[in-house]
């Protein structure tokens, strides 16, 4: 693939927030794009990484080109460089008079509050699952919005196919048009998957061990979310087939992973500023993931479903008798 030479292109008028690394707004072929920069970890002292600056630019270009493919919408990623740094310009999906509302903006005003396990009122913020759902079907701002249960489920499906750790309630939302009309945003923020603060050597030590692949692919994982006072692993909680919304959305996007892996690995492959021992890894854990995780899941729950509609065929034959 070409790599885009951004120094070329001067900063536009607008601004963007977030603490993930330095941003800013460019204009790219006519069109206004967030320019983000790798975060410098060096500077955030963090323990037992050894990169100086994070591989997110790239990570959010493979996170976010993965959801294109699977045929979700997603902001447009190009990668490129810019003061000999690797960057990645985002679409800014946002055109003169719309509003983005981040989806911690609607569960805050969120009427009743809801209570922690003593029954107490809690401000809204938090990262519990239960509460998450209950906003997304109860809030009144969302009524008018189609499929907004469905996309939270398609985004943690396919975060956990990229091992997206961080996805949380302000890097999703809901655009209000300047004539007030209400539509989902685009996917958008999917640089912190893929382990984008790995080293090489971190990387072949996994892929040097079945045990520790499998543990960092799945097992061991954990999310954002929260249930019950614990961060969950989204892993099992796709196993254990709890939540329909979760369980469609396995079975309507795993049958897409299939046939998008080849185009995924092609895809991965090549990305002329990925080590080879980068782009193995990231194929080998989302192909562990596939095969350990989503692939199982689907069938059962297929499975049960054919289960079910046998058993309703089977009542409705009693009844015609």
């Amino acid at each position: 693939m070409q790599m885009v030479d951004f120094n070329r292109y001067g900063q536009n008028q607008r601004m963007y927030g977030g603490t993930a690394g330095r941003k800013m707004g460019i204009v790219y072929e006519g069109k206004n794009y967030i320019l983000k920069f790798p975060g410098n970890l060096k500077e955030q002292q963090m323990k037992n990484i050894q990169l100086s600056y994070s591989n997110s630019p790239v990570c959010e270009y493979i996170g976010s080109q993965i959801y294109r493919l699977l045929g979700f919408s997603v902001h447009d990623t190009v990668l490129g460089f810019r003061n000999k740094k690797t960057v990645v310009a985002c679409g800014d999906f946002l055109e003169d008079g719309d509003r983005l509302y981040e989806f911690d903006k609607i569960k805050v005003t969120f009427d009743p509050p809801f209570l922690d396990s003593k029954g107490n009122e809690t401000n809204g913020t938090g990262l519990d699952l239960y509460e998450i759902l209950m906003t997304i079907q109860e809030h009144p701002f969302l009524k008018g919005v189609d499929g907004v249960q469905e996309h939270f489920w398609n985004m943690f499906v396919v975060d956990a196919l990229i091992g997206n750790t961080d996805r949380n309630n302000s890097n999703w939302g809901v655009i209000v048009r300047e004539d007030g009309t209400k539509e989902l945003a685009p996917v958008y923020d999917n640089g912190n998957c893929l382990n984008s603060k790995w080293d090489d050597e971190k990387m072949q030590a996994v892929l040097s061990d079945e045990k520790r692949l499998t543990a960092e692919s799945f097992s061991a994982r954990r999310c954002i979310f929260e249930l019950g006072g614990d961060r969950l692993n989204p892993y099992h909680l796709i196993e254990r087939m709890e939540y329909e919304g979760c369980n469609e959305a396995v079975r309507n996007i795993t049958p897409k992973m299939a046939r998008a892996l080849p185009e995924i690995e092609k895809m991965v492959s090549g990305i002329p500023v990925l080590t080879d021992i980068q782009k193995k890894f990231y194929l080998a854990v989302m192909e562990e993931r596939y095969e350990k995780v989503f692939q199982p899941a689907c069938r059962k729950i297929m499975g049960q479903q054919m289960a079910e509609e046998r058993q309703t065929e089977v009542g409705q034959e009693r009844r015609c008798r």
